[in-house]
């Protein structure tokens, strides 16, 4: 009898790591893992001992209570049920966030086979956006050759982005663990590689400041408060040296400006946000307390947007997941996932120096993605957002506050 869900709770394990291999470049290899993973989880058992590895993490509530309040949203939507349907599979990311939780965060050996699987996929999208500068290669997605532009390969340049910063951290994280000093000289290589690849082979403004804040807390965790002025001097130089030498941040910044003083214009990057955040603020107001119910955000846009044209670029997404939420679930679904931050934030800081520095980067990194673009609602970034996290925030706490929490040490 036991056998059955040996196997079974091994598989899961082995969908796990294969969701992490498919992540960075493989949407519907990712989704078959996952899939693979729920079934091989809920037919497992031991749901009890998951569901207590689970509740132990401070952002299994927060996600749990977010979540509620999609599938309660539909309770009074104004939108076609196709429409909830829709969303309530778009943001299941939460809940296999809590699966995976359950997996990760007292199983090592998993969790560090998950960072393996991440890393090589990771490594060879690397490689790929440097080859691609003098060949074209026929499984990337840009063709672009050359110092500078696009290079994006499985991904679009901010999913792409998300991936080479947490790539970067990773990098760091192992150089810094390293007691040999060629390996140390390696992966500092890689964090390098996969930093210059951000700021100056990808054309994403959510990437470059992504990339900037997870730089600027990595190292600010890292450093006594008494010496943050050194490690804020040093964060800047190393900014600013890369803005000077990117072909691609210092006009793509002053298009970003020249945007901020002109109109909104469909066609343009900051003006529809601008239009997007003014509207959608809008009706946030209207309904501030409940929202217009899940998927009501597409049809309510349009019917306050000013002309078709504005109808058809912003009822997809508003580009901000809070403001998406704050439309369609009012001060709850905005409190709910304010939440997972701050949950995310305080299970960090319980955690070793190291794994602090790293997690406190990502939730970094997840919260810009956030605000410039609907991070977790769509499929890709939402996927290396996610499962970013689960990575970064399942790492041993320190011993102290393993007796806090109340888990066996």
């Amino acid at each position: 009898m036991q056998y059955p869900h040996v196997f079974l709770r091994t598989a899961a394990a082995f969908s796990l790591i294969a969701a992490y291999f498919s992540i960075p470049w493989t949407l519907a290899g990712a989704n078959i893992t996952l899939l693979c993973l729920v079934l091989a989880w809920v037919l497992g058992g031991a749901w009890r001992q998951r569901w207590e590895v689970a509740r132990d993490n401070a952002v299994t509530f927060p996600l749990l209570v977010l979540y509620g309040l999609i599938l309660l949203g539909a309770l009074y939507t104004t939108a076609p049920w196709r429409v909830v349907l829709d969303h309530w599979l778009k943001y299941d990311k939460l809940l296999l966030m809590v699966i995976a939780i359950s997996l990760l965060a007292q199983d090592g050996k998993t969790r560090e086979r998950c960072w393996t699987a991440f890393t090589i996929a990771a490594l060879f999208t690397l490689a790929s956006s440097y080859l691609s500068i003098w060949w074209r290669l026929p499984w990337s997605r840009a063709q672009t050759l050359g110092w500078g532009g696009d290079h994006s390969v499985f991904k679009d340049y901010i999913t792409q982005s998300v991936l080479m910063a947490l790539l970067m951290l990773r990098g760091l994280y192992l150089a810094l663990r390293a007691n040999v000093a060629w390996q140390r000289g390696a992966w500092l290589a890689v964090a390098a590689l996969a930093f210059v690849c951000n700021t100056q082979l990808l054309y994403g403004r959510t990437g470059y400041v992504a990339t900037a804040v997870a730089v600027l807390a990595f190292v600010l965790a890292l450093v006594p408060v008494r010496r943050w002025w050194m490690a804020l001097a040093l964060v800047a130089v190393l900014l600013a040296g890369a803005v000077l030498l990117s072909p691609t941040i210092v006009p793509r910044v002053a298009l970003g400006l020249k945007e901020l003083g002109e109109v909104p214009e469909t066609t343009t990057s900051i003006g529809p946000r601008l239009y997007f955040l003014h509207y959608g603020l809008d009706l946030f107001w209207q309904k501030p307390w409940l929202g217009w119910g899940t998927g009501a955000y597409h049809g309510e846009f349009c019917r306050i947007a000013t002309t078709p044209e504005w109808c058809a670029a912003g009822s997809f997404h508003p580009h901000n997941q809070f403001l998406f939420f704050m439309v369609e679930n009012g001060i709850p679904g905005l409190l709910a996932f304010a939440a997972v931050f701050a949950a995310a934030l305080w299970q960090a800081a319980r955690m070793e120096r190291l794994d602090r520095a790293v997690a406190f980067a990502c939730v970094g990194v997840a919260c810009v993605g956030s605000l410039t673009h609907s991070g977790i609602w769509l499929a890709n970034e939402g996927l290396a957002y996610s499962f970013g996290l689960v990575l970064v925030l399942t790492a041993p706490l320190r011993p102290c506050a393993k007796a806090q929490a109340g888990v066996s040490v």
